[in-house]
């Protein structure tokens, strides 16, 4: 209780750094909410160690994913995983310091989310994700997507800022434009599977109502 006392306090004192404008949806009073804050601006990348496990498949409610390989060229970390999504589930909106990815569709369509746009991505085709570029991966189909991602740069699993997210896990605040035009769209497509799904997960009305 103290710990989160000690937290509401410094963030008092940085609330006037986020756009309320931009953050309608935001819990700045959740505990939840505030640990996710401290931890973000406390995380040091250059002081984090990789820790990919190759070959184990770690199953999660949007679907799985499998390090194919973790490995160093020419001093730059390269992580090849292979991620699958469930019909009507999105990965929460995101972003990385560290790393950029490639997203390579091998069955369905993958839909994404880029910097504020959609893109539907066939089996075959690819996308790029620039280094800190917000992105999400969705798959609004009916059948599984799969897709192989290649990470490269700095790669860290902690090395991630994350903006919404479809289980309402704790979020970082939306600090720039693109990350706020990202957030409309991503509950845009959140409402819309939450209805063609029977979902019961349906986005922050907040976001809705623009």
């Amino acid at each position: 209780m103290v710990y989160i006392c000690c937290i509401a306090k410094r963030f008092n004192l940085m609330v006037g750094t986020f756009n309320p404008s931009w953050n309608p949806h935001y819990d700045f009073q959740n505990p939840g909410n505030l640990r996710e804050i401290a931890e973000v601006e406390g995380y040091k990348l250059d002081m984090d160690k990789a820790d990919y496990t190759t070959g184990q498949m770690v199953d999660s409610p949007w679907g799985s994913n499998q390090v194919i390989e973790a490995k160093q060229e020419n001093g730059i970390d390269v992580c090849i995983k292979l991620i699958t999504v469930k019909p009507g589930f999105m990965l929460s909106l995101q972003r990385h310091r560290g790393r950029e990815e490639l997203w390579e569709v091998k069955e369905g369509i993958l839909t994404v989310i880029l910097d504020g746009k959609r893109y539907d991505v066939p089996a075959g085709q690819s996308i790029s994700m620039h280094r800190g570029a917000v992105h999400c991966m969705i798959n609004s189909s009916d059948a599984p997507v799969t897709v192989m991602e290649t990470q490269s740069g700095i790669c860290r699993e902690k090395d991630n800022v994350r903006l919404i997210d479809f289980n309402n896990r704790p979020t970082y605040p939306l600090t720039t434009e693109v990350e706020y035009l990202s957030g409309l769209l991503y509950a845009q497509i959140q409402n819309d599977h939450a209805t063609r799904y029977g979902f019961n997960n349906f986005p922050h009305e907040a976001l809705l109502k623009i």
